[in-house]
């Protein structure tokens, strides 16, 4: 009987085997080809291609690491990292189901070829190419419904991989519409709707939809994953009970260990939550977990959570330990160090220590993936760490001085001498507990005692090493002695004091052990001298602190997205100063901040508002969503107006522009350019009238502008220069004419501006008096930096310094190329004649590579004139400049760094290096 079975088999083989020569060599569309394409299809090529794909899709996800401390995602998808060791095998699958698409076209199994196709293209993180696969499969194949069901199902999961949210949930759409839940692909349409959901932080729905999908699936791998999301986001929505037997589900089960010690981890917290038991009973759970050897690969997961526990608790000396074992154990697990890392530096920041944060920051970066999703957000805190430090700085310095200033003079220098003493015999790197404000500076007062180490001003370490080194930069390195800032000591002397350190002796280096006697006296003697005693004094202390809190809450705002520390700062603000100038702008944040966390609230600062300040642009905003949009329509559109004016008095069209100043006055009213618009119109009076009428129209513009700081002061110049010289003057046809050797020289004109890199030109001795030096507004043609003739300067490249400390320059960086910026220079000229003797300072500028215009105004000897410049330039600049405030921006350089800043790559590095430098 066997031997007539196997006679039959072999039989058939060969008949087979002729039928397939048979049917090779015809392309007939026969029944008998047909079977033959089935069968060759079927069960030779589609199921290798598929034990091949399996087992990629099994490497690829063991490779796939979940972080349990944020949401898992709904599916494990691959990324071209964790695909590449099976990209190869991959490309086989698909090499082999092409021959099912190309040459077995006749089989009913193409569809089946197509999916096989797709999967593999997601499988490889190649996912448009996925996503067309299976959007092809699911139109060309109408009667195949569960395949284009599933097809639908996958080609949203590739969309979203693609960040394609809105076309994901289109395809969505389209599936829900002729869902069938019978079908398997039902639970995965759930489970993909769900990830859409919880991307939009839409977890109610997504909680519905993963239950759904729960109860539908039945792949068991899928359920326990699905399960612990919900348990996940039904902790995140403090839904405790129904979190704790999600995750008790998946203790049970057949979990992968990491997802199942998570998860007990996660009930540890939730049943202390929901009893009685105390923070210790769980730290006590948590170390009964390292008594079991199979929790030895999760040591730095507990550690973190004992840490968690005891900053919780304010046992921040505790958390710290529990932070450091957990950093110190996590050996296999980078994201886990990373995240013990950024426990610590949140730990030292809270508590002052900008040092000790700055440094866990970056070994945080150094050791978290920076496909970890909150990366960039540790970057950017890291990376303007400097800035927060020094507000919270000032707040501590201010009320430190306030404090000090309270006491009575000899119970302030015994508190000073205290103080100091007791610092410098504290070994550094010693700390107190936070404020228990909650802010990060206590407030202090007369009867108060000196806040916590790390918060009280001569107790902070940073703070004082910042403080003498400002001492440093201003005196120099100056003996111990009485009258040490007397006036004998020239400032030049002081620099190159500054720059000299005695044989073995460190100045300014705090060590281990204190710091030196001389060091504190020189600070005691600094902060002697800005303790405020006077109500003026006192009213600017104040203003400072009101400024860095206003910072600092625009600071975590804008830049950390942290609204809780924005709403702490700017509600601190309000306590502590409610009548500060920053009150509308920080009622209307807070406003918005609150809109969607307290809506209460938010309806309290917006009736504020409206009720107290209804003119305001904040008001304006509030009651129309658009009024922020039409006003900058109606800024530009001033701004345009103003420039065709300043273009008409360039052509020396001086009865144009008397028309148009009047047309634009009329038109937008009183406006940020009005005394700008005036003094135009005034110079075209002086280019068509006698002496007279152009004195009338100064007169006109000083009395109708009286406290504008930019045009009023010139204003005055010139009246000035016209009763010295009105005998002169009076017998012109015209008040302003060109130059005339003849006469004493009054306004120089303004000219086009040549944006260009050409060197700058020297003026020939007949030209070089062409111009006068009252109304200094000429521009100078574009120069290549002024160090144009010193190519040691421009040759070196390696980096920034502060060697060159008598050459300074004040610099706008405009990151706009094509901007013209004649009538912005103009503005600064018209400044610095107003407040600097003529031909004292001047601007120039620079262009980079068709990438930055830089306007280098100049020359400083130092820079303390540097910076008093800027301090009484900066709050005219929306005056002065022409532009919309985003396009430029300001910083003050030396000669030598700026010949090296060539190109926008030297600008950026450059900039980076000021912020950390000034």
């Amino acid at each position: 009987m066997k031997t007539g079975i196997l006679y039959n088999f072999k039989g058939f083989i060969l008949f087979t085997g002729v039928l397939v020569t048979a049917s090779c060599g015809s392309q007939k569309d026969t029944v008998t080809s047909r079977g033959m394409q089935n069968l060759t299809a079927r069960y030779n090529i589609l199921y290798n291609a598929r034990i091949m794909l399996e087992e990629s899709e099994r490497n690829i996800l063991a490779s796939y690491q979940d972080n349990y401390d944020r949401l898992i995602p709904v599916y494990r998808e691959p990324s071209e990292a964790l695909s590449q060791p099976e990209n190869k095998n991959l490309d086989k699958v698909i090499e082999k189901v092409n021959v099912v698409v190309n040459e077995k076209a006749q089989s009913q199994y193409v569809d089946d070829a197509y999916f096989l196709i797709a999967k593999a293209n997601h499988l490889k993180a190649q996912y448009f190419n996925a996503s067309e696969f299976f959007d092809y499969l699911y139109k060309n194949y109408p009667e195949e419904k569960e395949k284009r069901q599933a097809a639908l199902a996958w080609k949203a999961r590739a969309l979203i991989a693609l960040d394609r949210f809105e076309e994901a949930g289109i395809t969505l759409d389209t599936a829900f519409k002729y869902l069938d839940t019978d079908r398997r692909s039902a639970a995965d349409l759930y489970a993909t709707r769900a990830q859409l959901h919880i991307y939009a932080k839409e977890d109610k729905q997504a909680i519905s939809l993963l239950e759904r999908a729960v109860r539908a699936t039945d792949n068991k791998q899928s359920a326990i994953r699905w399960s612990y999301l919900l348990g996940q986001l039904q902790e995140l929505n403090g839904n405790k009970q129904a979190a704790y037997q999600f995750y008790t589900s998946v203790v049970k089960s057949n979990a992968p260990f990491g997802m199942a010690f998570s998860a007990r981890l996660n009930r540890i917290g939730l049943e202390d939550e929901m009893s009685e038991n105390g923070p210790a009973h769980r730290i006590q759970k948590l170390l009964n977990l390292l008594k079991d050897d199979k929790n030895r690969e999760f040591i730095d997961q507990i550690y973190r959570e004992i840490g968690n526990t005891y900053a919780h608790q304010g046992d921040y000396e505790k958390a710290r330990e529990a932070y450091e074992t957990a950093a110190r154990r996590s050996i296999n697990n980078p994201e886990q160090k990373g995240f013990a890392y950024l426990d610590l530096a949140e730990l030292y920041l809270s508590e002052g220590r900008y040092e000790k944060s700055k440094s866990y920051f970056d070994s945080a970066l150094r050791v978290l993936p920076k496909e970890y999703p909150g990366y960039s957000a540790v970057d950017k805190k890291a990376s303007n760490l400097d800035i927060l430090a020094d507000r919270l700085s000032i707040i501590s310095r201010e009320d430190t001085l306030q404090m000090l200033a309270r006491l009575p003079e000899n119970e302030r220098e015994e508190r000073i001498t205290q103080l100091t003493k007791g610092r410098s015999a504290e070994p550094s790197g010693t700390t107190g507990s936070p404020a228990s404000t909650g802010m990060p500076f206590a407030t202090t007062s007369v009867q108060a005692q000196p806040p916590a180490d790390g918060k009280f001003y001569f107790n902070n370490r940073l703070a004082l090493s910042q403080g003498f080194s400002d001492f440093k930069k201003r005196w120099g390195n100056r003996k111990l002695e009485d009258n040490w800032r007397r006036s004998l000591k020239s400032s030049t002397e002081a620099i190159s004091n500054a720059n000299q350190t005695h044989p073995g002796q460190d100045a300014g280096k705090i060590t281990s052990s204190g710091t030196s006697v001389k060091t504190m006296e020189d600070l005691r003697q600094s902060f002697l001298k800005d303790i405020p005693l006077t109500k003026a004094q006192f009213v600017a202390s104040d203003k400072k602190i009101a400024s860095a809190y206003f910072d600092l809450g625009n600071f975590y705002k804008d830049i950390l997205d942290d609204d809780q520390q924005a709403i702490e700062s700017y509600e601190e603000l309000l306590r502590r100063f409610p009548g500060t100038d920053h009150k509308l702008p920080v009622y209307y944040n807070l406003y918005r901040l609150y809109q969607e966390k307290d809506p209460d609230k938010a309806g309290e600062y917006k009736a504020i508002l409206l009720n107290k300040y209804p003119d305001s642009p904040f008001s304006k905003s509030i009651l129309d969503p658009n009024y922020s949009q039409r006003a900058n329509e109606q800024e530009l559109a001033l701004t345009r107006s103003y420039e065709e004016v300043y273009s008409n008095y360039l052509n020396k069209e001086y009865n144009t522009v008397k028309s148009a100043v009047s047309a634009l006055q009329q038109e937008y009213g009183h406006n940020k350019f009005s005394a700008q618009v005036a003094y135009l119109g005034a110079l075209a009076t002086g280019h068509t009238q006698k002496l007279e009428a152009f004195e009338q129209a100064l007169k006109a513009l000083i009395t109708t502008y009286p406290d504008d700081q930019l045009i009023t002061p010139l204003a005055q110049q010139h009246m000035s220069y016209i009763n010295a010289n009105r005998e002169a003057m009076s017998h012109r046809d015209f008040a302003l004419v060109g130059y005339d050797r003849h006469e004493q020289p009054f306004v120089e004109e303004p000219e086009p501006q040549i944006v260009s890199a050409a060197a700058p030109q020297k003026a020939k001795p007949d030209e070089a008096q062409t111009q006068d030096p009252i109304v200094a507004d000429a521009v100078e043609p574009a120069v290549q930096s002024p160090d144009a003739d010193n190519p040691g300067a421009l040759a070196n490249t390696s980096g920034f310094s502060q060697n060159d400390s008598t050459r300074y320059y004040f610099v706008v960086n405009v990151s706009d190329p094509r901007i013209n910026l004649s009538s912005s220079r103009f503005g600064i000229g018209q400044f610095n004649r107003a407040n600097y003797r003529p031909n004292a300072i001047k601007h120039q500028l620079k262009a980079l590579n068709n990438q930055n215009q830089l306007i280098f105004v100049g020359l400083f000897g130092s820079r303390e004139e540097v910076t008093r410049y800027a301090e009484q330039i900066m709050p005219l600049m929306k005056q002065i400049m022409k532009i919309p405030a985003e396009k430029y921006s300001t910083f003050i350089i030396t000669g030598e760094n700026l010949g090296k800043v060539n190109d926008g790559e030297a600008l950026e590095k450059y900039i980076e290096y000021y912020q950390n430098t000034y």
